[in-house]
């Protein structure tokens, strides 16, 4: 059975500077070889995070905001990490983890005598393989790219992908339909997204209102990691 840390946080050190000050302690939920990390500042700010043993940081939303979120994968199992969140300009925060990639239950808390091997590390695929209709990419992103503060449409189109890994992850509320048209929407961000049957994304924007994914079709459905 593969592992996965609930989250969990440990307030190692909290920071103050520059009228910026964190209100929610960093959390981290662990699944396989990636890690979601989310915090809280009390007024709008950047993101910044850094990790140690080196691991790979996925780009998040730049915009600033009170919600910080960002996705580190390939890492290493069984190695405990130290990450440091802050803003743009100061630090705010410590955690620590151990990832929990390849570790496996064994009855009555007994280590297991080999470690399973780690699982592979998420590597983005390209801008072809994420958007379903890249005639309409460009399109997308003049009208919506500005909700996450991306650069061009391959920026954007990487952050809809990122979306539905940490969906998964933080298992956010989300709808099939009956064409298999996946249905996600993040409440604290108020970011939507829809996906087609082949998990190429449709589109990824913030509508503004609160019963938006309510309206959408399809059933509710549990959000699972990838295996």
């Amino acid at each position: 059975m593969r592992a996965c840390l609930p989250a969990v946080f440990f307030a190692l050190a909290l920071w103050s500077a520059a009228g910026v000050e964190i209100v929610s302690p960093p959390t981290v939920l662990v699944s396989n070889a990636l890690a979601v990390l989310h915090w809280r500042t009390d007024v709008a700010a950047g993101t910044r995070v850094q990790i140690s043993p080196s691991a790979n940081i996925l780009p998040g939303d730049k915009t600033p905001d009170t919600d910080h979120t960002v996705t580190v994968n390939a890492l290493r199992p069984g190695v405990k990490y130290t990450v440091v969140v802050g803003t743009a300009r100061v630090w705010l925060a410590t955690n620590e983890f151990t990832a929990s990639g390849s570790t496996t239950s064994a009855p009555g808390g007994v280590k297991p005598s080999a470690p399973a091997k780690p699982a592979p590390a998420l590597v983005t695929p390209p801008t072809r393989r994420i958007w379903g209709n890249l005639p309409a990419l460009p399109d997308h992103f003049a009208r919506h790219g500005a909700d996450f503060g991306a650069k061009n449409p391959d920026d954007y189109a990487r952050k809809a992908w990122e979306f539905l890994q940490r969906a998964k992850v933080d298992g956010l509320p989300a709808k099939v339909d009956d064409e298999g048209v996946l249905r996600i929407y993040d409440p604290k961000s108020g970011a939507f997204a829809s996906y087609n049957a082949d998990g190429t994304a449709k589109t990824f924007f913030k509508p503004g209102s609160h019963d938006y994914f309510e309206r959408q079709p399809g059933r509710l459905i549990k959000l699972k990691p990838q295996p």
